[in-house]
């Protein structure tokens, strides 16, 4: 069975700070007695909704979505661990040390905290949960296969620990010398992400410039 695991775009979607908003608009109508339908979308932030955060977001000379390699969208080795939070804190190294033991392959990590729950609520942006910036050097120590993170609250910058979540970004994103960058992909659809998965795809927009953008994310549950 496959699964979505990326918001539906809408015009109620939430923001970051609650500063952005997604327009949707008829440009043609045939209940209007026009030969098709064709709407307008307009982003007033392309991060907003289930989306990728890509380098350059947080570095100049970070790779933008499209210059990523395709293959780093696929992933087959994913892993979802349950984090309960329901007011604004950092999510730090020893939230993860008191898990059950991780597989050290991990490609894709998914971070379920039932944040998603508040989706509806302005606590879901004013509230939100974030990750610390060490967390970025823990996983590359402890998993060096994993390429992305993504999770269910609305951005890796915690509204209430603003100064921390742009170090977070940089270190996930752009950490500098040979370290590797972690993807980044905010605002996920994880309520039925309970189960092992076959794989996982993701499928950016590809824009000229692209610093990060909206996904469709895709999942195959694994057999029992």
């Amino acid at each position: 069975m496959n699964i979505r695991l990326s918001h539906i775009i809408s015009q109620n979607t939430p923001s970051y700070g609650n500063k952005d908003r997604i327009f949707i608009r008829d440009n043609s109508s045939i209940l209007k007695g026009e030969t098709a339908n064709t709407v307008c979308w307009i982003f007033s932030n392309n991060h907003i909704g289930t989306h990728i955060d890509s380098p350059f977001h947080f570095c100049q000379d970070g790779k933008k979505t499209f210059e990523i390699p395709l293959e780093e969208y696929f992933y087959k080795n994913v892993v979802t661990v349950e984090i309960l939070c329901s007011e604004a804190k950092l999510i730090n190294i020893s939230d993860f040390e008191n898990l059950p033991p991780i597989n050290k392959d991990v490609e894709l990590l998914l971070i379920r905290t039932g944040f998603e729950n508040y989706r509806n609520d302005d606590k879901y942006w004013n509230d939100n949960p974030g990750l610390a910036p060490e967390l970025a050097d823990y996983f590359r120590t402890e998993y060096p296969e994993l390429r992305c993170v993504g999770f269910d609250f609305i951005s890796l910058t915690s509204w209430k620990f603003r100064p921390q979540g742009r170090e977070s970004h940089r270190q996930f994103l752009c950490p500098g010398g040979d370290k590797k960058s972690i993807l980044v992909i905010e605002d996920m659809a994880l309520n039925e992400a309970y189960h092992a998965f076959e794989w996982v795809i993701v499928a950016p927009l590809f824009v000229e410039d692209g610093n990060g953008g909206a996904v469709t994310v895709l999942a195959k549950k694994r057999e029992s």
